[in-house]
C-alpha cells in the first residue's frame, strides 16, 4: 500500500489519529530495534569480560549479573518480534499499526524489572559506601514507584484496544514512572560520586569518579529522551524506538561500573611499575621499599568500599 495512505480507528475525540507515515511510525522500530541488537552484542562480550576476570565476586553479585543478562535475552527476543510485526507482518496494515504488538508490551516488563535489578544493586552499593540510610531509601523509594507503575502500565498494555486511547489514558503513569527512574538513577549517580570522591583524593579515584558519573547520567538522558518524546510526539513512535533501547543501555551500565574496576587495576600496576623502574637506576633496598610505601599510601592496598566485591562481602 501506500505509504502515505490515511488511517483512522477509534479514539478519544481529544486526540486526532495522524496520517500514517512508515518514516516516523515504522522507522523509529527499525532503527531502535537495530541499535538495541547492537548494545545486546556489546553486553554479551561486558558480560564474558566480567565472568572472565571476576570470578572471586560474591554469589549474589554474580547472580545479579545472570538475572540481568537473562531479563535482557527475554528482552531481545521480545524486541525482534516487535521489529518483526511493525516492519513485515503489520506494514501493509497501518490500522494494526496502531495496536501495540505483544512483543512490544512485554518489553515494557524486561525494562521495569532490568531497571530495579541495576537501581537496587547501586542502591546497595551506596550502603555499604555511606553507612548512611537516608539517600538509600529515597533511591529506592523511586525505585519501588517505577516498578510497580510499570507493571500496572504492562497490565494495561496487554489489554490495550488502541495505541492512542492507551498513550492518553496513561500518560501519568507512564510519566510517572520515567520520572521516578530518571530521579532514582540522579540520586545513586551522584551520591555513589561524592561519597567515592570524598573517601580519597587520587588520580585513579577521580578517574573512577568519572566513570559512575558517566555511566549513570547516561540511563538517566534515555529516560528524558524517551518521556520528552512521548509528551511531544505521542502520534508517533520515536518515543518506542528510543524506549527499545533503555534496557540494554542500563544493563550496560550496570556490567561497565563493575567492569571499570579494570582501570583501577591498570592504573596501580602501572604507577607500581613506574616507580619501580624509577628507583631501579638509582636506589638502594631503603629507597624501593620507600617508593612503595608512598605509592601503596597514595592508591592504597585495596580498591574503595564501593568496589570491593570479595567473596567474603555480600
Amino acid at each position: 500500500m501506500n505509504a502515505t495512505d490515511s488511517s483512522s480507528i477509534a479514539a478519544p475525540s481529544s486526540f486526532q489519529v495522524a496520517t500514517f507515515n512508515a518514516y516516523i511510525i515504522v522507522g523509529p522500530v527499525v532503527l531502535g530495534s537495530l541499535v538495541d541488537a547492537g548494545l545486546f552484542g556489546c553486553l554479551i562480550i561486558q558480560t564474558y569480560v566480567y565472568y572472565a576476570n571476576f570470578a572471586n565476586d560474591h554469589r549474589a553479585i554474580k547472580l545479579t549479573v545472570a538475572a540481568v543478562f537473562a531479563m535482557q535475552i527475554a528482552h531481545m527476543i521480545c524486541v525482534s518480534s516487535t521489529l518483526w510485526n511493525t516492519a513485515v507482518s503489520s506494514y501493509d496494515d497501518s490500522l494494526k499499526l496502531q495496536i501495540l504488538p505483544l512483543g512490544a508490551d512485554a518489553t515494557i516488563l524486561f525494562t521495569g524489572i532490568t531497571g530495579a535489578l541495576v537501581e537496587s544493586y547501586f542502591a546497595f552499593r551506596l550502603w555499604k559506601l555511606s553507612k548512611r540510610l537516608p539517600l538509600v531509601l529515597l533511591s529506592l523509594v523511586f525505585c519501588v514507584i517505577a516498578q510497580v507503575v510499570s507493571l500496572v502500565i504492562t497490565v494495561k498494555a496487554f489489554n490495550m484496544t488502541s495505541v492512542t486511547a492507551f498513550e492518553i489514558d496513561q500518560n501519568t503513569p507512564i510519566t510517572l514512572s520515567l520520572t521516578s527512574r530518571v530521579l532514582c538513577d540522579l540520586i545513586l549517580t551522584l551520591s555513589i560520586a561524592w561519597y567515592l570522591r570524598k573517601q580519597r583524593t587520587t588520580s585513579t579515584i577521580d578517574r573512577l569518579v568519572l566513570w559512575t558519573i558517566e555511566t549513570g547520567l547516561i540511563t538517566s538522558l534515555v529516560a528524558v529522551l524517551v518521556m520528552s518524546f512521548f509528551l511531544a510526539m505521542k502520534q508517533n513512535y520515536i518515543w518506542l524506538g528510543i524506549y527499545t533501547t533503555l534496557a540494554t543501555v542500563n544493563a550496560n551500565s550496570f556490567l561497565a561500573s563493575l567492569n571499570g574496576r579494570l582501570i583501577l587495576r591498570s592504573v596501580v600496576n602501572e604507577s607500581l611499575h613506574m616507580n619501580a623502574l624509577s628507583t631501579s637506576s638509582g636506589g638502594g633496598r631503603s629507597k624501593l621499599q620507600s617508593v612503595v610505601i608512598n605509592v601503596t599510601q597514595t592508591i592504597g592496598n585495596d580498591p574503595p568500599e564501593v568496589f570491593k566485591y570479595d567473596e567474603g562481602e555480600v
